[in-house]
């Protein structure tokens, strides 16, 4: 099995837990390094994330005057986001594929029940995540299973 496989086998629990390998490797120094920097695709965080670390907002009015306007209910920390209220604790904000991987996790992994999607999604609040469309997604997630 490739660890890739391996990988996709071990639940979200067990994938946050692991110890962290260091490789090591020798620098030859009459060898130049050459750096690239990989451009991520945008996401709904990117732009609240941008606001608040440098006060830069979309060209477009509309969703400047939303983002700014929705703005105070993060945080920004250490490059991180995250949702912060009255009536739950601070969540980890997250995108793309970390969303569907969370839903798999709480719909059917170790401590999965098959709930329904609004429960999913109050669920995925109490175990700290949060993303814009969640509770769509997980209503969607639970009717296809």
């Amino acid at each position: 099995m490739s660890s890739e496989q391996e990988r996709r086998h071990r639940s979200l629990t067990q994938e946050t837990l692991k110890v962290p390998r260091i490789n090591t490797c020798d620098v030859v120094e009459d060898e130049s390094l050459e750096v690239l920097q990989v451009n991520a695709v945008d996401s709904w965080i990117t732009s609240y994330q941008r606001y608040l670390a440098d006060g830069l907002l979309l060209i477009e009015p509309t969703k400047a005057k939303t983002i700014k306007k929705n703005a105070r209910k993060y945080i920004l920390v250490d490059g991180k986001l995250f949702l912060h209220g009255y009536t739950h604790p601070i969540l980890t904000c997250v995108s793309g594929d970390h969303c569907t991987r969370i839903m798999v996790e709480l719909h059917e992994g170790i401590c999965g029940k098959h709930v329904g999607g609004r429960a999913l999604s109050l669920k995925a609040v109490r175990v700290g995540y949060y993303w814009s469309t969640m509770k769509e997604d997980c209503v969607r997630h639970a009717q296809r299973c």
